[in-house]
């Protein structure tokens, strides 16, 4: 069996196919989602947003990320007509793609900081890493 890398090496751009299969084994809470974007385009997700929510939050991201050598942004995005927020942990990764963990506002950040150095290594070992 050969195995494809997640990255097609030249052209910065991530095969949606391989992260997917890399996201089907990503330990997530009821309340988490794990987004791969490149600026506000979902290249994979998966976890408790619907396809629309997780475009918004890549939209979200997208429009306030800065990358000037950030290494972790955490933030708090409105979620309008249910009066509560989103906390949203995002890693830049290579090639302008990052990495966002979204959760319910009032979860505990470092859970999610933990699994998001796990992600940040299993991203690195396919090629999409930091």
């Amino acid at each position: 069996m050969t195995t494809r890398a997640a990255n097609d090496p030249g052209s910065g751009r991530a095969d949606p196919n391989v992260v997917r299969r890399l996201l089907q084994h990503v330990p997530l809470t009821v309340t988490q989602t794990v987004l791969i974007t490149r600026g506000p385009q979902v290249l994979a997700y998966r976890g408790a947003l619907s396809a629309d929510e997780a475009g918004e939050v890549a939209v979200f991201v997208a429009e306030g990320w800065r990358d000037a050598g950030q290494t972790l942004r955490i933030q708090y995005m409105p979620v309008p007509l249910r009066g509560t927020a989103r906390l949203l942990l995002t890693y830049p990764l290579r090639d302008g793609y990052q990495m966002t963990l979204a959760d319910a506002e009032t979860a505990p950040l470092e859970p999610l900081r933990r699994l998001g150095g796990q992600l940040i290594t299993v991203l690195a070992a396919a090629g999409i890493g930091r």
